[in-house]
């Protein structure tokens, strides 16, 4: 026969049990909303091999995106069933879903023209502290370009890079941005994994081969996220023609340089706008480092969301792309599109 005793001690643990219990429900049926903080989020392995997809492409699409909230800070720990992706008002099935915390692959790319003489130590200053941010399991290439391109270091460990420091050489005359772009897109199209493109210039070309239509036709094809900061050189200009003598050749050079100018701005908006990543103007060298900050630390909160596009496509259609989080107050900058290539459309 039970005691008084023992029928509370039962009864007791029956009550634990029943409250154990109704909490573990009231979690499971309903997830906090994502707090700021690190984190990472291990990749769907039988998403990533592509089992359960339906028919179609079997070229995967890799978008990389950055969440923010309204007050500008990183949302770093959505996880994959918090995204929904559209390509052409289509919603989409996600494949693949890399974490924040993966590494990356950054391309710096640096203009040394003759319009950057006289800040030359600035800009070997800022470039060592933009090196000096990245992590060490990142991986980096550094490009100069004046008159030709320099590759100071094929892609290689940032450690290496901070070891041995940036040496840029004797300047030439020129400026072949556009030619320094279009090379250091096809040299990261052969790199997998996250990476982007830092483009440190005053936008101003003046004898590349490749055209400003050309590259920016060329991001269309890439999933690389360019980040493009503007310095102004213009008020150097004077001193810059002050050895042509011949006043009328003097005039005319100064009045294509001007033509230059004012597409600079246009240009390297777009080349940040297209690939979702963000465009920064500094009116001197002084305004860089913060750029600088802020884009190293918006590399290290990146997603990247994979797909395989639902349907057919013809070689050469621009597809439309959008990305939603299922949290109010969220915005996600991305790419807004990309252009099927002709092994896309073959699928």
């Amino acid at each position: 026969m039970i005691t008084r005793t023992q029928a509370a001690f039962v009864i007791g643990l029956i009550l634990i049990a029943f409250t154990v219990s109704a909490s573990g429900q009231s979690s499971d049926q309903g997830r906090r909303p994502p707090v700021l903080r690190p984190t990472t989020e291990v990749p769907d392995k039988q998403d990533q091999s592509g089992a359960g997809r339906e028919s179609g492409p079997a070229t995967l699409i890799t978008v990389p995106a950055i969440v923010m909230d309204r007050n500008g800070r990183y949302v770093a720990n959505l996880r994959k069933e918090d995204f929904a992706i559209y390509e052409n008002g289509v919603e989409q099935n996600l494949s693949s879903f890399m974490s924040v915390e993966k590494p990356f692959t950054v391309a710096l790319m640096l203009d040394v023209s003759g319009s950057t003489k006289y800040q030359l130590d600035e800009i070997r200053g800022a470039a060592n502290t933009f090196v000096s941010r990245l992590r060490l399991s990142d991986r980096m290439m550094v490009v100069t370009f004046d008159g030709k391109i320099n590759l100071l270091a094929d892609v290689t460990d940032v450690r290496a890079i901070r070891q041995a420091k940036l040496h840029i050489p004797a300047v030439t005359d020129g400026t072949a941005l556009y030619d320094a772009v279009a090379f250091t897109l096809k040299r990261m199209a052969q790199v997998p994994g996250r990476k982007a493109i830092v483009l440190m210039t005053d936008g101003v070309d003046q004898n590349s081969v490749a055209t400003l239509q050309g590259t920016i036709a060329g991001i269309a094809e890439q999933d690389v996220l360019i980040y493009t900061v503007q310095y102004n050189t213009q008020p150097q200009t004077s001193a810059r023609l002050s050895f042509i003598k011949n006043e009328k050749a003097r005039r005319k050079v100064e009045q294509r340089l001007l033509k230059q100018y004012a597409t600079s701005e246009p240009y390297l908006r777009t080349l940040a706008e297209k690939t979702g990543g963000r465009f920064y103007k500094a009116d001197d060298l002084g305004e860089v480092g913060p750029a600088f900050e802020a884009i190293t630390s918006e590399l290290g909160v990146q997603y990247s969301l994979g797909y395989y596009p639902k349907g057919n496509s013809t070689a050469g259609a621009e597809r439309s792309i959008k990305i939603r989080v299922r949290y109010p107050n969220l915005v996600v900058r991305t790419r807004d599109s990309y252009t099927v290539t002709p092994s896309i459309a073959r699928q």
